[in-house]
């Protein structure tokens, strides 16, 4: 069993930060040997779940094609190999989300601020887009503990500032009693985390899951373009490297109070850090 690929837990200090790290253009999407499987659940969530996956306003229809070409020159010159399929010419974000794992955004200028008017999202880490479409940044964070007071400001800037030809990316993680990729809710208090996972089952019966973002800005229409690509993995993929398994239990116990809460982490804690403590001493 490998180890996952991401692992921004590492040297985690559980405070909330824009965290975001430029990257070359080549490196912007990720492609691997699960992109058959997620594009069919793509395909699949299209036809039963179109209004959880996928809202458009009809405003956003020109940085959808400017999105959709974009991404098209990408594959043709760093994935030549990739093969490319469009479908259906009246719905460019839609064709562009089946060309590619990762779950696509458009955030539209309005003034100095920008807001949700295009989404591809299916893989949704507890969170409805239903919901959240049409808010502006900070109205889709409204529940991120302290995002509004810390860094909400920050995050306006640097969308207002960002330039034309840079892609940055940043990385969320938490932990989820279930692999599955499409997990909505419509709130984040709502979820239930099982009360039956114990210290011994903890590393069969739990995943570490990490969302990769990128972000960058169509010239053209001036949008942000945000790319998502969920990483899930078991955590019993960790427990022979005994570094990876100390830095996150730290990154555990290093989160606030709130942003437990807002992981739903604090109802799988106990269990979770008790798996850990046993692979820490078994391996120390």
């Amino acid at each position: 069993m490998s180890l996952p690929k991401h692992t921004p837990y590492r040297n985690s200090d559980g405070v909330v930060k824009v965290g975001l790290e430029p990257i070359e253009e080549a490196n912007w999407l990720e492609i691997d040997n699960l992109f058959d499987s997620e594009i069919e659940l793509k395909k699949k969530l299209y036809e039963s779940n179109y209004k959880e996956i996928h809202q458009e306003l009809d405003l956003s229809l020109k940085s959808q094609h400017e999105l959709l070409e974009i991404l098209k020159t990408h594959l043709n010159q760093y994935h030549p190999s990739h093969k490319i399929t469009t479908t259906e010419t009246s719905a460019p974000l839609k064709n562009a989300s089946l060309m590619v794992q990762e779950d696509l955004v458009l955030m539209l200028p309005a003034e100095e601020n920008y807001f949700l008017g295009a989404a591809s999202l299916c893989a949704p880490s507890n969170w409805s887009l239903k919901e959240k479409f049409n808010g502006s940044l900070i109205e889709l964070h409204k529940d991120v503990p302290s995002y509004a007071k810390k860094i909400g400001n920050r995050v306006n800037n640097l969308f207002n500032k960002l330039p034309d030809d840079r892609i940055f990316q940043r990385f969320n993680w938490s932990i989820y009693e279930e692999a599955t990729l499409f997990q909505p809710a419509r709130s984040k208090s709502v979820v239930e985390r099982s009360k039956t996972i114990t210290k011994t089952n903890a590393g069969d019966r739990l995943f570490i899951r990490v969302e990769r973002q990128t972000i960058r800005r169509l010239p053209k229409t001036q949008a942000i373009a945000f790319t998502i690509r969920v990483h899930v993995d078991p955590l019993s993929c960790i427990k022979e490297d005994l570094s990876l398994i100390r830095d996150l239990k730290k990154a555990v116990k290093n989160l606030s109070k709130g942003m437990k809460r807002y992981k739903s982490l604090d109802q799988i804690e106990t269990p979770l850090v008790g798996w850990l403590d046993k692979k820490i001493k078994s391996l120390s």
